[in-house]
Formats: C-alpha cells, structure tokens, sequence
C-alpha cells in the first residue's frame, strides 16, 4: 500500500531526483488541500473531482457502548473517481510508465535547504563557446521526444478509456434488445395460453 514517500521513490525511479519527486507530490498534494478548504472543486480531468461538501449535524452511537451521541455539523473532502481512472481500475495493472518528461520544471520543485546550512552560490559557469551547443540541442531534442512520447502515451490511454465505454453501452444495448425481446415472448406465451384456456372453457 503506496504512501507518499512510495509514489516520490517511484516518481524518482522514472528520471527524477529523489528530493525534486517528494517536492513535487508536496505541491500537489497541498495546492489540492488549499483549494479544498477554500471551498473550491478541484477537477483532474480524467482522474477525478475533489470537492467539499457540507455535512449536517447528526444523532450518532458509540460503537463501543452503543451510546446515542450528536455529532456536530462539518465540511468533508470527498472525490469522484472520473472516466479514464475508472476504466484503468477495472482493467488492471497496465503497461509500464515512461520516463518523467518535463524533468527539468520537475527537478525545480525541489526543496530549498534551511537557511542555515545553505551552501555560498557557486560562481556562474563561463559561457560555452558557440561551437559547443551541439550538447545542448541535443538534449533539447531529446526532451521534446519523451515529451511527444508522454503525449502519445495519454492519448492511447485515452482511446483505449473511450473504445471500452463505447463497447459497454453497445453490450448494454444488447443486453436491453435481449431482455425486451424476451419480455416480448413471455408476454405472447402469456396471452396464447389464455386464448386457449378460454378455447377449452367454450367447448365444456
């Protein structure tokens, strides 16, 4: 059972530092808790909603002694699993994740030291002559490609999430035609078999 330290350390072990993926869950996890108590909805399209809702006061029991006890009225945090999340829990565990992609706006979540203990600035790097920027396109292009492959990734998922929906309520139709087609029949029978017990009663 995954705690936050378990989904930093696999955050961490898809291209990101240790201390920028723990950051990174913190952000999250406090921008939702903010917005939350601030009495905002909090949607994550495809994942879910987050919203507080009222609860009125209430007569509740003591589990223990059985006791009557009122409970006072509060806000409480609920969420509402959407479509994509739904289709992935009841598919099961799915193909491996890729790499983090935007490793670089990642890493500068990390949490910054206490000041006391903080290190003196490093001197800034000298500039690298202009025939040296070979390594820097290079990693440009490369990030853009796992960007890209992030991109395509979410979008299969997506496809898969509709092409499921999609075969439901098709398989649901045809469980409704069935079902009335039945109905339909039982109804016919019904009828048959009292046009003919009536048959029987005129001849008596």
């Amino acid at each position: 059972m995954p705690g936050k330290s378990q989904i930093a350390d696999r955050i961490a072990a898809r291209g990101a530092s240790k201390a920028a993926a723990a950051a990174a869950v913190e952000a999250v996890l406090d921008e939702i808790t903010t917005a939350l108590a601030a009495g905002e909805r909090v949607t994550l399209t495809g994942f879910g909603t987050f919203e507080a809702t009222a609860r009125a006061a209430r007569t509740g029991r003591n589990p223990r002694t059985g006791e009557a006890l009122e409970v006072a009225a509060t806000t409480v945090a609920r969420f509402h699993p959407g479509a994509t999340l739904r289709s992935r829990v009841a598919a099961g565990a799915g193909e491996p994740l890729g790499a983090v992609a935007d490793l670089g706006s990642l890493q500068g979540l990390a949490a910054p030291e206490p000041a006391a203990v903080v290190a003196p600035a490093a001197p800034a790097p000298t500039p690298k002559p202009s025939g040296t920027s070979s390594a820097g396109v290079g990693a440009s292009a490369k990030a853009k490609a796992k960007a890209e492959a992030k991109k395509a990734d979410v979008k299969k998922r997506a496809d898969a999430a509709k092409k499921a929906d999609a075969k439901k309520r098709v398989d649901a139709k045809k469980a409704d035609a069935k079902q009335k087609k039945a109905d339909a029949k039982k109804k016919a029978d019904t009828k048959s078999k009292k046009k003919s017990g009536k048959g029987h009663a005129k001849k008596k």
